[in-house]
């Protein structure tokens, strides 16, 4: 099971990886063609965005995998020294889960509500709202993961 799990990681980080490069690109590109007009560039805002869109949930979703997003710190601490650490631990990963089970839920239905257009090259908007519920879902069974390592019985070593 860690072994998918860190495939779906490599693959996030890929994805990120390759669509940073692409929004670089595409940018010299503007920047280049504003000093030296080869061709109009209206269309580039559009890729742009949906580029943007999904490195960044793609990222979240990892970030979330590898638990190095930020949170506040010093609650964390206050508790760690007291009997109820644990407890509090397992509430804050329960609580993330609820929301995050909410917005999957939501932007699934945004998703499937989606029936508009983007402006320049007719793309359907779902390809802009499918980065949502997507990285919801692994975000979720991340989260999951996460949960029922702190709660399942420690496993004997074989």
């Amino acid at each position: 099971m860690k072994a998918i799990e860190n495939h779906i990681g490599w693959a996030l980080r890929a994805v990120c990886v390759t669509l940073f490069a692409g929004i670089m690109l595409m940018m010299m590109a503007i920047v280049f063609n504003r000093f030296v007009v080869i061709a109009s560039t209206d269309w580039s805002d559009e890729i742009i965005e949906l580029m943007m869109v999904w490195m960044v949930f793609c990222g979240s979703a990892e970030v979330w995998r590898m638990r190095q997003h930020f949170y506040v710190e010093i609650v964390p601490a206050a508790m760690a020294a007291t009997r109820h650490a644990w407890a509090y631990r397992v509430f804050i990963v329960a609580a993330s889960l609820a929301f995050i089970a909410i917005f999957t839920y939501q932007s699934f239905d945004l998703f499937m509500r989606a029936v508009d257009e983007s402006p320049y090259f007719s793309l359907p908007r779902r390809l802009w709202y499918g980065a949502l519920p997507l990285n919801g879902a692994l975000m979720m069974l991340f989260s999951l993961r996460e949960l029922y390592e702190m709660v399942a019985p420690p496993r004997a070593a074989a």
